[in-house]
């Protein structure tokens, strides 16, 4: 029996810092729900406001069965489409929230 396979390529963005935090890291914490917004990955506060990120430098994010997941530069998923994340910080110039740090999952969207 021979089975084949098709991979279907869809174009998935993320906003990320160029060179990281290279004046030191802010003190603040994000948290909130990771939620999909098109092809990227926005949190999601108590409010139902979406924020988006500038997440660290070599993250990205890609499909993961029916879901969107958050990748480190090293290629381990951090968290999925659905957890709540905590994040540290800070809020830059252009009002985004710059993410510097490790991104971990508070808890886990339920399966």
């Amino acid at each position: 029996m021979k089975v084949v396979l098709a991979a279907v390529a869809v174009a998935l963005s993320i906003v990320s810092s160029v060179s990281g935090c290279e004046m030191g890291c802010p003190t603040a914490l994000a948290e909130g729900v990771l939620v999909a917004d098109g092809t990227n990955l926005v949190l999601e506060a108590p409010s139902g406001e979406r924020n988006t990120v500038v997440w660290p430098s070599g993250y990205s994010v890609r499909a993961d069965a029916d879901k969107l997941v958050l990748v480190d530069r090293f290629g381990s998923v951090k968290a999925r489409e659905g957890d709540k994340i905590g994040v540290g910080g800070g809020v830059g110039a252009d009002g985004l929230f710059r993410a510097c740090g490790d991104v971990w999952t508070v808890s886990p969207s339920p399966t």
